[in-house]
C-alpha cells in the first residue's frame, strides 16, 4: 500500500511570496504580535500587590532579588504578560503591563499573593493561543527546546492548517479555508483559542494540541459551562458569550466570528461589523453611530486584571456583571458530556461532586486515576492509583510528589527521595519536593537543594525558614 506524505507545519514566512497583501496586513494584527521575545522597557518604579518593583531594560528588580523579561505573551492591545526562562523552563513574572490604563500592576492571579513568587510554570497549553510550533520537552511540566516556539504569535497555519504540501504544490494540495467549512468544523478553528468555558477535559487518548484546522474539536475536548450561563466573561469566553445572545440565537449558523472579524486584520474591521449590524438591523435607530459601540461594550475580564474586553453576548442595553446563577450543573459546550469528562471538569474546579463521576467513568485513564488518587482516604489505594498513572506519565508532578509523600510515611524513604528528584526533573521549582528532600537528605546536601531553589524563587519564607533550621 502506498503511503501519502502527512503535511507539517512550515512557518508563516513561507506564505508571504504568494500572499504578500495578507501577510502584510497580517503582521499588524493583534494576533501576529501576541508573543515574542522581549526587548528592553522602558524604566518604571511602581507597587503590585503590595510589593515595589523596578523595571530596568530587560530586569525587573525588587527586594531581595531580579529576573529577567525574556518573552512577552499578549498583543498588547489590553496588556502584555511577560515570561522568563531557566536552563529551558518557563516561568510567568508577577507583573504585567495594563496597555487601557498605561499602568504596570500585578498580574492576573498574582493579586492576592502575599510573597513575590517568580515559579508560576508556563505549560504548553498556555503558550499555544499565543505562540506557533510550541516545543515542548516530552516528559517536564514546563521545559521547552531553544527556542520554546519556532514562530511568534499566531501564524497562518493556525487557522489553515499544516502548509508543507501546499508550498510543494499549490494546485494539488489546498489549504483549509474555515470560511468553506461546515459551520461545526468553521467554528472550530475560532473556538480553539476563543472558548473558555469553566474547564476544558482532553478527549481519552487525544491531546488538544494535535487538533489541526479542519478538524472537529469536539473530537479533542469538551468544555463545560454553568447551565444557567454567567454574566460576567473571561479574557477568551467569546464563543460562550456570543452563543448566549439574541443575535445568535436568531441567525443560527450563519453567524459566526466571521461575519464581523477579518482574522487577516484589516484596518476596516469596524465597518465590516457595523454592516453586519445594519444586514439584520436595517431600520435601527441611530443608524450612523457604531452600534457596537453600545452594544458590545468593552468591560472588565474576571480574569484580566485590569484589561477590557468586548462583551460578545451583544446586550440589547449594557448590563452590570452578576455572579454565577444559582444553577450550579456543569453542561457541556455544545454537545453533550459521559462520567469521565464531568467528573474531571467537577475536580478541575475543585468541587467535591468529581468523585461520584469518576467512579464510574470510562475509560478510567491515568488522569480519571490521577483525580481519584487525590481524594482517596486510604494510603495504599491511593499509592496504587498514583503508581499507575506514574506508568503512564513518569513526569506527572502531583503524582511524583505526592506518591513519594506516601511512601516516606510507610518508612520507603529511598524511594520517596527518587520520586521528589523526578519531579524536579519535571520542573525544578516544585516547591513542596524540594523542602520533602531537605528533611531526608544530608545536611549539606539538602541545604544545596535549598539554595538552587532560591535561585529561581528568592524570596520564599518556607524555604527560607528551611535553610535557616540547617544552620
Amino acid at each position: 500500500m502506498l503511503l501519502l506524505a502527512a503535511a507539517v507545519f512550515v512557518g508563516s514566512p513561507a506564505c508571504r511570496p504568494c500572499h504578500a497583501g495578507i501577510a502584510e496586513t497580517w503582521e499588524r494584527s493583534p494576533m501576529a504580535r501576541s508573543s515574542g521575545r522581549a526587548e528592553p522597557l522602558p524604566a518604571a518604579s511602581f507597587v503590585a500587590a503590595g510589593h515595589r518593583y523596578e523595571i530596568e531594560g530587560k530586569r525587573l528588580g525588587f527586594e531581595g532579588g531580579s529576573a529577567r523579561f525574556d518573552y512577552f505573551i499578549g498583543s498588547n492591545a489590553a496588556g502584555r504578560s511577560f515570561l522568563w526562562e531557566r536552563d529551558g523552563y518557563l516561568f510567568e513574572l508577577p507583573v504585567t503591563w495594563y496597555a487601557g490604563k498605561r499602568i504596570w500592576d500585578a498580574s492576573p492571579g498574582y493579586e492576592g499573593i502575599s510573597e513575590i513568587r517568580l515559579t508560576r510554570p508556563v505549560e504548553a497549553s498556555c503558550l499555544l493561543c499565543h505562540a506557533s510550533q510550541v516545543r515542548p520537552v516530552l516528559g517536564t511540566q514546563n521545559r521547552f527546546g531553544e527556542p520554546p516556539f519556532l514562530e511568534n504569535g499566531v501564524g497562518c497555519e493556525r487557522c489553515h492548517g499544516p502548509g508543507s504540501e501546499h508550498v510543494r504544490d499549490p494546485a494539488k494540495a489546498r489549504m483549509v479555508n474555515p470560511a468553506g467549512l461546515d459551520a461545526e468544523r468553521r467554528d472550530a478553528v475560532c473556538s480553539q483559542c476563543h472558548l473558555t468555558g469553566e474547564a476544558r477535559i482532553e478527549t481519552a487518548g487525544r491531546r488538544f494540541a494535535e487538533f489541526r484546522a479542519g478538524e472537529r474539536l469536539a473530537d479533542y475536548a469538551t468544555y463545560f459551562v454553568w447551565q444557567s450561563g454567567r454574566r460576567d466573561f473571561k479574557v477568551t469566553s467569546h464563543v460562550e458569550k456570543l452563543a448566549s445572545s439574541g443575535c445568535k440565537r436568531g441567525a443560527g449558523e450563519a453567524l459566526w466570528c466571521g461575519t464581523c472579524h477579518d482574522p487577516h486584520g484589516a484596518e476596516d474591521e469596524g465597518a465590516k461589523t457595523q454592516a453586519a449590524c445594519l444586514n439584520c438591523h436595517a431600520a435601527a435607530h441611530r443608524q450612523q453611530e457604531n452600534c457596537a459601540g453600545c452594544h458590545m461594550p468593552r468591560a472588565k475580564a474576571s480574569d484580566a486584571g485590569h484589561g477590557m474586553l468586548t462583551d460578545h453576548s451583544i446586550p440589547r442595553v449594557p448590563r452590570g456583571a452578576r455572579a454565577v446563577g444559582e444553577s450550579r450543573e456543569l453542561v457541556a459546550f455544545p454537545g453533550t458530556a459521559d462520567d469521565r469528562s464531568l467528573g474531571l471538569a467537577y475536580a478541575e474546579l475543585g468541587d467535591a461532586r468529581a468523585r461520584e463521576f469518576l467512579l464510574r467513568a470510562r475509560p478510567a485513564d491515568w488522569a480519571v486515576r490521577l483525580r481519584l488518587a487525590v481524594t482517596e482516604t486510604d494510603a495504599r489505594r491511593a499509592a496504587a492509583l498514583y503508581e499507575s498513572v506514574l506508568n503512564e506519565r513518569p513526569g506527572e508532578v502531583s503524582a511524583l510528589v505526592n506518591l513519594g509523600t506516601i511512601y516516606a510515611a510507610a518508612g520507603r524513604t529511598a524511594e520517596a527521595g527518587e520520586l521528589w528528584e523526578r519531579a524536579l526533573v519535571a520542573n525544578p521549582a516544585t516547591e513542596q519536593a524540594v523542602l520533602n528532600l531537605s528533611k531526608i537528605r544530608p545536611s549539606a546536601v539538602a541545604a544545596g537543594i535549598l539554595r538552587r531553589y532560591l535561585e529561581l524563587e528568592p524570596r520564599s519564607r518556607a524555604v527560607r525558614d528551611a535553610l535557616d533550621s540547617l544552620r
